[in-house]
């Protein structure tokens, strides 16, 4: 027992006999509209320019672009920017594209229908690297625009890569110029900042001048030094002191005043000064007080009276080494006060300079994070300032069109063959269509149809083979009318055969250039 859905390659000639004729009647209609179609489809016209990618003519080691994007990425941020909605408002209106879509399509759908006609792609080529290796590189781009008519096309091409070229060298110069702004702005931030810094250390300097780390070795040294000052002064005072002592002994033991001489001798201190005192006035009666003698007289007066006290007593005179060594000790006391003095003022800046030394470590803490932020920032202001300069050389170079450039290489042309529709391909895809459908048809009627069909189907479906089978029995009537089944048979195989000479003729090659082709095989042969 079989499945009796279960069908063999009989059964299905057996079919294509039975429902040939809804074949032969789908297919030709099918296969003609298909034609019809493909010949009816209005041509679409392509033009196109080609923008050679030239790179940078300065080498990249003296001179670094501040544009570092791909080609690829900047043709991409282009064409976004050259089919914005306005741009393209402006290119239908200027060109009178899509006339009838305009009266019932909304700017938007317009723009999007402009955006499906253009075509913008990249051209690759296989080169070598520094290195030596090979890879794939973007040598150049085009830029196409799709359009029945061949002058429209034209004409949108060439604005399209005229706008390309323009843009790229826009955005070139204005990405160097803000790259170049950019950094000027940030370095004069940063030269506030040094600035600042240095006023800071300038102030702090002048604050604490003389306990700056640079300073250490010098106050050290005037320690040293003042020590040194305050031990002589010591050795001196120690030295005064010793003098006094002796001096105070001898003093001591000595008579301050001794007997007045007796009168007729020799003339005393006292007496000799009231003589001189006498001769000064006759003298001034007769001269002027600038007189030498005057002079002379008042300068001895002077030194008598500094040599012959006043409190002398009563026929007693001065002893004049009691009164020398007085002198003496006077004047070592003198000396002492003014040791003391200068031992205070020398223990007074040993002190100084003492505090100066101590307080050196907090100031060179302060001074080293000052200085060490001064010296970041100044580092940063120098990185950004040797950054403008190569800013500025990269914007010129932009400016005078040296870096990455496009150039045009070949401008679009008015198109003579449309490059839309394929009408061999729809053609041959409508026939294949067409053949399938037929097909199709002849199995669904069969499918829809519920007869039996042959003995194997009853067989199937009774469960047993029938005993005899009787053969078709033909009668004239059926002798002519598969006779005429016959002469259609040869009639359509003649109007396939005549469609397909026609479609290779019209869709693939002419049929005279085909013949020469075969001729000269054969000839070859």
């Amino acid at each position: 027992m079989f499945d009796e859905n279960e069908k063999g390659l009989s059964d299905y000639l057996d079919i294509l006999r039975r429902r040939k004729y809804y074949f032969i009647l789908t297919f030709p209609i099918l296969a003609l509209v298909a034609i019809a179609i493909a010949l009816t489809l209005p041509p679409i016209y392509r033009s196109q320019g080609v923008i050679l990618i030239e790179s940078q003519d300065i080498p990249s080691d003296l001179v670094r672009s501040t544009v570092t994007s791909f080609a690829e990425e900047q043709i991409k941020v282009i064409e976004q920017r050259v089919l914005t909605t306005a741009l393209i408002q402006e290119a239908v209106q200027k060109h009178n594209l899509y006339p009838e879509l305009r009266q019932k399509a909304s700017p938007t759908q317009i723009a999007q229908e402009f955006r499906s006609n253009v075509s913008v792609d990249m051209v690759s080529a296989r080169v070598l690297d520094s290195s030596g290796r090979a890879r794939t590189a973007n040598i150049a781009f085009t830029v196409a625009f799709y359009d029945p008519v061949p002058a429209k096309a034209q004409a949108v091409a060439n604005d399209l890569v005229t706008t390309f070229l323009s843009e790229n060298v826009r955005v070139r110069t204005d990405r160097a110029t803000e790259t170049t702004t950019f950094i000027r702005e940030e370095a004069n931030r940063m030269r506030t900042r040094v600035q600042v810094l240095e006023d800071r250390i300038a102030q702090f300097k002048s604050e604490f001048s003389n306990s700056l780390p640079e300073m250490l070795n010098f106050n050290l040294s005037m320690i040293e030094r003042g020590e040194e000052r305050l031990l002589g002064i010591q050795n001196q005072e120690a030295q005064i002191k010793d003098q006094l002592h002796l001096l105070g002994i001898e003093l001591s033991g000595m008579n301050r005043y001794l007997p007045a001489p007796i009168e007729g001798g020799v003339m005393t201190g006292p007496q000799r000064l009231a003589a001189l005192q006498s001769e000064l006035a006759q003298l001034s009666n007769r001269y002027s007080d600038a007189h030498p003698d005057v002079i002379r007289l008042k300068g001895q007066i002077e030194a008598l009276r500094e040599t012959v006290g006043s409190s002398s007593p009563a026929g007693q005179v001065e002893n004049p080494q009691y009164r020398q060594i007085s002198l003496q000790i006077e004047s070592l006391q003198r000396d002492l006060v003014r040791m003391q003095t200068q031992r205070e003022r020398v223990q007074q800046e040993v002190d100084e300079y003492r505090d100066r030394v101590a307080q050196t470590p907090q100031v060179q803490r302060g001074y080293e994070d000052l200085t060490r932020d001064y010296e970041s920032e100044l580092q940063k202001y120098n990185e950004l300032r040797s950054k403008e300069l190569e800013a500025e050389v990269a914007q010129n170079l932009e400016t005078e069109s040296k870096a990455e450039s496009f150039t045009l290489l070949e401008p679009p042309i008015a198109p003579t063959d449309p490059v839309k529709p394929n009408r061999k391909k729809i053609a041959a895809m409508g026939i294949m269509l067409a053949g399938g459908f037929g097909v199709g048809l002849m199995l669904l009627v069969e499918m829809l149809d519920g007869g039996i069909r042959g003995s194997r189907r009853l067989a199937g479906i009774l469960g047993a083979d029938p005993l005899m089978t009787i053969p078709m029995i033909m009668t004239p009537k059926d002798y002519l009318l598969k006779r005429a089944r016959h002469i259609s048979y040869v009639v359509l195989a003649v109007l396939l055969v005549i469609a397909g000479v026609a479609a290779v003729h019209f869709f693939v090659m002419s049929l005279d250039i085909l013949w020469l082709k075969v001729m000269g095989r054969i000839n070859l042969m």
